[in-house]
């Protein structure tokens, strides 16, 4: 719950009052001197679906049309556009949003350990000693947004960076712990437990301490500006994005109520609102045996989410503004002794939507062993594409904590679309 015996740690930054309001401790801030963005603010947001455990590629959005041999024959018969996508059979009403969805079926990295490929597809850098060690040593996607933009929005306080479920490799790093995502599971703590008035009473004693220290540093006035932004959010409009009751109910049963629908719908709505990265865990991928039967359990509430999602944002006009991207750690390889398909890296099931890019079509080919044959696509890439969405130049650098300058996307990364 908020601390209503707050001090300036207690608005340190948005992302600290996420996670039920936890605070960061003061040594994992970087304060540093504000550093020239060299970018200019501005609406464009990523909603990144993470399909946690490894989706088949087979069954979700690089089914094959022509004959295959069991097993590698998927279990669903895919569903097919007239533009050449073809989806798992379960993807019924997702597959009809084809004209605005783009599949990657050359995206390949070989790494089969869950932790390791997750770290390296949510950092676009591979660590190899990620499965034994807590370092995560490179910055998630998000806090790299979160860093160039402002871990809050410059107007209304919106939390740059926001997460549905806990991923590998969604942490700061180098970038210090502004840049957490804010998690928003119990949104009850945007809610100030005391009368409003007496909340600004609090806020303006504090800015009164302010103005009598002639010693106040550049840390300090990080402080403010950075506790400025949570009044913000408490205070303001922000909170109103978190609260699906403001969707009429049409546009919740579109999404499917309840679990990923909600997830979705409120993925859009932060966006609209402002947050510039947004991921969303929908896990349970790790189909090892008996996989028509998971797949059963798991795609058709995910196919009406995002297939509502892809429909809501361009019929809305935010489908500029908003890049989808639907991916997981690794796809899966043919099928075992136990039904189920074990883990593949060679190739990893994408799709996107929205941007300014067009849509439509498929990029890339592998061969029926699940290999890429043309226009392969790795981590890198993908990490290129967001830079180019969002408009960051891929030479921007920031300082480390140990006081070195590091290039926020180091590789030679193109643009997938």
């Amino acid at each position: 719950m908020l601390d209503l015996g707050f001090n300036r740690r207690d608005f340190l930054r948005v992302g600290g009052i996420g996670a039920g309001l936890g605070m960061t401790p003061f040594s994992d801030i970087a304060f540093s001197q504000e550093e020239d963005l060299n970018v200019a603010y501005n609406d464009k947001s990523v909603v990144w679906v993470w399909l946690g455990g490894g989706p088949t590629q087979f069954e979700t959005f690089h089914a094959p049309t022509e004959s295959v041999p069991d097993p590698y024959k998927p279990v669903t018969s895919p569903v097919t556009h007239t533009n050449g996508l073809a989806f798992g059979g379960l993807f019924q009403e997702l597959i009809k949003q084809g004209d605005n969805l783009t599949a990657i079926n050359s995206f390949s990295h070989g790494d089969s350990s869950h932790r390791q490929a997750t770290h390296w597809m949510m950092t676009g850098h591979h660590n190899p000693k990620r499965e034994n060690t807590a370092n995560s040593e490179y910055p998630g996607h998000g806090a790299v947004v979160s860093a160039v933009f402002g871990s809050n929005h410059p107007t209304n306080g919106m939390p740059a960076y926001v997460k549905q479920g806990k991923i590998e490799g969604e942490q700061p790093a180098f970038l210090g712990g502004a840049h957490k995502p804010f998690d928003p599971s119990n949104k009850d703590n945007l809610t100030p437990r005391i009368e409003v008035g007496r909340f600004k009473e609090r806020k303006d004693l504090l800015a009164a301490f302010d103005l009598f220290d002639p010693n106040a540093s550049a840390q300090a006035s990080s402080f403010t500006k950075i506790g400025n932004q949570a009044y913000n959010v408490i205070l303001g409009n922000a909170k109103e994005a978190f609260d699906l009751d403001k969707e009429p109910e049409s546009m919740r049963e579109m999404y499917g109520k309840g679990g990923i629908g909600d997830q979705m719908l409120l993925a859009r709505r932060l966006a609209q609102f402002g947050t510039k990265f947004v991921t969303v865990h929908y896990g349970g991928w790790d189909m090892h045996g008996n996989i028509k039967k998971a797949l059963e359990g798991r795609v058709p509430p995910l196919d009406k989410a995002l297939a509502a999602f892809v429909q809501d944002i361009y019929q809305s006009g935010l489908s500029e503004k908003i890049l989808l991207v639907v991916t997981g750690e690794f796809g899966r390889t043919r099928l075992n002794q136990n039904a189920g398909r074990d883990h593949w890296p060679s190739i990893t099931p994408m799709l996107l939507s929205g941007g300014k890019y067009s849509h439509g079509r498929v990029i890339g080919k592998s061969d029926k062993a699940y290999y890429p044959t043309e226009s392969k696509v790795t981590p890198i890439d993908l990490a290129a594409t967001m830079f180019d969405h969002f408009g960051i130049p891929k030479e921007i650098q920031r300082t480390d904590q140990g006081g070195r300058p590091r290039y926020l996307l180091e590789g030679e990364g193109k643009v997938i679309l």
